[in-house]
């Protein structure tokens, strides 16, 4: 496969590929009455994790 070839080849596949939504489009994605944690939408911050209303922090307790 000539180096024309390959190009061509990944061009096609980039141009196929679908975006990746920011960090704030997936965080601000929770739906009503959930919270986001660590990636997740959840219904309550679990041992750790202190809740701010629409997402929950985690706080190191061993200081």
């Amino acid at each position: 496969m000539s180096r024309l070839h390959r190009t061509l080849a990944a061009a096609i596949l980039l141009a196929g590929a679908t975006p990746v939504p920011s960090w704030s489009q997936v965080r601000d994605s929770c739906p009503p009455g959930l919270k986001w944690v660590a990636g997740a939408c959840v219904r309550s911050c679990p041992g750790g994790y202190e809740d701010q209303g629409d997402r929950c922090v985690y706080r190191n307790m061993s200081r």
